[in-house]
């Protein structure tokens, strides 16, 4: 479950969805911000591993177990010492995410259905609703989710929907990749890469080479992204080179952060019935 695409995306689900997630991280580093662990570890207390929603990966892997409270609160603590140097980057909390070292898309994918659980069940029941699919006639716990009206979260109750004995939560198809669209990993290679291959340029530096074209003129021919890597980020942290650079660089990370949110919007990424079935239906085939 992508957040970024939910940040992209129109619509009343898009639209209740990201005023629980902007909530939720602007409050997660206010508690980094004042120092708050206590705040913090209860803000995080319900980052664990979903089963409702089967995006996870504990149906075929050991690996799948979700990430404890603790764990994520010192996640957030050791950043934001590093964002505290630059106080400027706390203006979007969710981008800041993408720096976090070992928070990964599984780890955000879970903390972002417990926050819009209560969204996902809505969706549930309506889609129950319209394919005539009957709930289970008990009212029980379905969880908890963030209430971003009172900054806290609240047990919601409601008739769950179950297949086999087990309640599953309904997820719209157009906030799921198959892989996050929004990266370290693009943000290096198609936007600071290529800042610094301009850079290059104007400066004609050694990396660049020279080129005669046809008419006799004289063009100043970039260093290859591919030597760029190389030369800058091969052997560091990308997580950590990213962040630096960004740190004074702010108008790349802008400009990174509007043009994937436009490209979510043509579609980029998204998946088709047919991607989703051959992702379903091979998860199953591993886990029998």
């Amino acid at each position: 479950m992508d957040p970024y695409v939910i940040q992209a995306l129109p619509g009343e689900f898009c639209l209740e969805a990201r005023k629980c997630i902007d909530s939720f991280f602007h409050e997660i580093f206010r508690a980094c911000r004042e120092h708050n662990t206590n705040h913090l570890r209860g803000l995080l207390e319900y980052a664990s591993e979903p089963n409702e929603t089967n995006l996870g990966m504990k149906s075929i892997s050991d690996y799948g177990k979700g990430a404890t409270a603790g764990e994520l609160t010192n996640l957030f603590l050791e950043f934001y010492k590093i964002v505290r140097r630059n106080p400027y980057s706390a203006s979007n909390p969710l981008a800041l995410c993408m720096y976090i070292k070992n928070f990964d898309k599984d780890k955000m994918s879970d903390l972002i259905t417990n926050i819009i659980r209560k969204l996902l069940y809505i969706f549930t029941v309506e889609q129950s609703t319209v394919w005539g699919i009957p709930l289970e006639p008990d009212v029980i716990s379905i969880g908890h989710y963030w209430d971003y009206n009172n900054l806290n979260w609240n047990n919601l109750y409601g008739q769950p929907l179950s297949v086999g004995h087990k309640n599953i939560l309904l997820v719209p198809k157009l906030i799921v990749r198959s892989r996050y669209v929004f990266n370290v990993e693009c943000y290096i290679k198609q936007y600071i890469l290529k800042t610094i291959q301009q850079y290059h340029v104007d400066q004609n530096s050694d990396m660049c080479s020279t080129k005669i074209l046809a008419n006799g003129r004289r063009v100043i021919v970039p260093p290859k992204i591919e030597d760029l890597y190389k030369h800058e980020v091969h052997g560091t942290v990308h997580k950590n080179y990213a962040f630096s650079f960004s740190s004074e660089n702010k108008s790349d990370e802008n400009e990174f952060i509007k043009d994937i949110l436009r490209r979510i919007n043509d579609g980029y990424g998204s998946i088709t019935d047919t991607q989703l079935d051959k992702i379903v239906y091979k998860k199953h085939a591993r886990s029998a």
